[in-house]
């Protein structure tokens, strides 16, 4: 019976939850409703308990909504609280798109109202409607694409994003968060709108399982590489063996993946130094995919070689002294690459074949 007091004086009733939140009864109720909170029901009475949990929830669906979040958003942000940056960039681009819209719209009819006393007929009207241009041109998303870097370069390094960071740190990851802006209009506009064109938790979903690769090549020792090395021969025959994942593999290839390769490996310095677990990283990656390509050098792995090339068709680059693409292609199934079937790739590489 104490435990259930004290239960009980962890919860309270719906006067006490619209007083804490600012919400009406019946916005509480609705938000019951469309299963944001599950509040525990008394089976004596039918009342709900509100705990402070459903009580911080509340809170938080009240300012997102605020900032003009979906339900849907803000239900998916309460199920995995990992994917609120990518939904408050989403919010912040339509917010933006729709003031520059807004903007752009103001001029034009305080342009046109200016004119409007000279108007005497249609012919007129739609004589200056054709000098009317309502959309914003394109100069105008800067401020967009400075956010599509920000969001790019927390997607790249999430992994490394998980502790408390020093000055130091601070000013590294300036350097790589500019470093990626300048970036972002040239060769990671694909990578930036590719992120635009899948669900954040599609990309959640994907960080998670990047996470877990991470942590294990981490964790490698020496006498590890040579098991780790047998795996990616494994995984690596596997995708030559996968014509769709190999479809989709060079349809990305050249726009996305290699150059998105290649970025990281520019950041690869200041990362080192910013994350020691991502020093292990890099190193244990670049040894064993160095590794395994000396074996497809040599005359034992001429076979794996050879198969590796037919599924490659040169859309592999391990020429710049570092291997890396060999663990994207081992992981390729698993990763941000795979997730859209190759129609769905090929529509977005259609509708965005301006951004190369």
């Amino acid at each position: 019976m104490t435990g259930q007091k004290e239960k009980r004086g962890a919860t309270m009733r719906i006067q006490e939850v619209i007083k804490k939140t600012g919400l009406s009864r019946r916005t509480v109720y609705y938000y019951i409703d469309q299963k944001m909170i599950s509040p525990v029901v008394d089976e004596h009475n039918g009342y709900h308990d509100f705990s402070e949990a459903d009580i911080q929830k509340l809170f938080i669906i009240r300012k997102l909504r605020e900032a003009g979040l979906s339900l849907a958003d803000i239900r998916a942000i309460l199920h995995k609280p990992r994917t609120t940056p990518f939904y408050l960039h989403k919010q912040l681009n339509a917010l933006q798109s729709q003031m520059l819209t807004i903007q752009q719209t103001i001029s034009e009819m305080d342009r046109l109202s200016g004119q409007l006393p000279m108007c005497q007929s249609l012919e007129q009207l739609a004589g200056m409607l054709a000098d009317t241009d309502f959309c914003p041109e394109d100069p105008t998303r800067n401020q967009m694409e400075s956010r599509d870097a920000r969001l790019l370069a927390q997607y790249l390094w999430m992994a490394y994003l998980d502790t408390p960071v020093t000055e130091y740190q601070q000013f590294l990851w300036q350097k790589i968060t500019q470093h990626t802006i300048e970036h972002a209009g040239t060769d990671l506009k694909m990578m930036s709108r590719y992120l635009q064109y899948i669900s954040p938790e599609q990309i959640d979903a994907t960080n998670i399982n990047q996470y877990l690769r991470n942590q294990k090549i981490i964790s490698l020792t020496e006498e590890d590489y040579p098991g780790f090395m047998e795996e990616l021969k494994v995984s690596l025959l596997a995708f030559a063996a996968d014509p769709v994942q190999q479809e989709k593999w060079h349809l990305l290839y050249q726009p996305v993946i290699h150059p998105t390769a290649l970025f990281c490996v520019s950041v690869s310095g200041w990362m080192r130094e910013f994350h020691p677990a991502y020093r292990r990283y890099y190193e244990n990656t670049h040894t064993c995919c160095r590794m395994l390509k000396d074996f497809m050098d040599s005359d034992e792995g001429a076979a794996l070689n050879a198969t590796l090339r037919e599924a490659f068709q040169g859309n592999c680059d391990v020429r710049t002294g570092y291997y890396g693409e060999l663990e994207v292609a081992a992981t390729f199934h698993k990763s941000i690459y795979a997730l859209l079937p190759p129609e769905k790739i090929r529509k977005f590489l259609e509708e965005n074949s301006d951004e190369k």
